[in-house]
């Protein structure tokens, strides 16, 4: 990766990367894709094979452990703009 293409990250993630410091990760960033080509390289010529065990969700059973409507009041207090009972928020997605 060169500078051109960290700095295009780093505007992409909202991060500020001064030049300096996009050669920098440009460096770092090239070392870690070279280690991961060695590995990828080991594991290739020894037949290593990636090994899963059981893959299983853990669940639990949902349980009320407040009584509904006890905090609302508080958060409402706490809000910066409510209207008719509910939060009100700007418009973000434009649905046209």
């Amino acid at each position: 990766m060169n500078k051109a293409d960290i700095l295009k990250l780093g505007s992409m993630a909202r991060i500020a990367i001064t030049d300096d410091e996009a050669e920098a990760l440009g460096k770092d960033v090239k070392s870690v894709l070279q280690y991961v080509s060695v590995i990828n390289e080991i594991t290739a010529k020894e037949g290593v094979t990636k090994k899963v065990g059981a893959v299983y969700n853990v669940f639990r059973a949902d349980e009320v452990t407040v009584e509904p409507g006890s905090h609302t009041e508080a958060l409402m207090a706490e809000a910066p703009h409510v209207k008719k009972g509910r939060l009100e928020v700007k418009k973000i997605l434009n649905t046209d």
